[in-house]
Formats: C-alpha cells, structure tokens, sequence
C-alpha cells in the first residue's frame, strides 16, 4: 500500500484507466506512450510522468 503525506491511502489505477480519464483528455497520447500495461499508478505518478516526459531534452 502506498500513503501519502497526510497519511490516507492513494489510489492506484490502470494504464486503461488514466487513459480514458476526462482528467488526463489532453495527455491521452502521453499515457499511452509512457505507462506500462499491467501496472497501476497513482494520479500523481502518472502527472510525473507526463512532466517527466514533456521536459525529456529533444536528441
């Protein structure tokens, strides 16, 4: 189980999940590209990620 700092439970969610979120409906392609099937994130993770992802230095 993962808490966050106030100590409560996060949710975790599938890659499928995140993707059709209306919370995520303009990341939709990020997800897609950079979540693992099979694997569940939280909210949280999954804005780090796109973060993470936009900020990449072009090659």
């Amino acid at each position: 189980m993962r808490y966050d700092e106030g100590g409560f439970m996060e949710n975790k969610f599938t890659k499928e999940s995140l993707v059709r979120s209306r919370a995520f409906r303009e990341s939709r392609d990020i997800l897609s590209a950079v979540l693992d099937d099979g694997k569940e994130y939280t909210k949280d993770e999954a804005v780090k990620m796109i973060s993470d992802y936009l900020n990449k230095e072009m090659k």
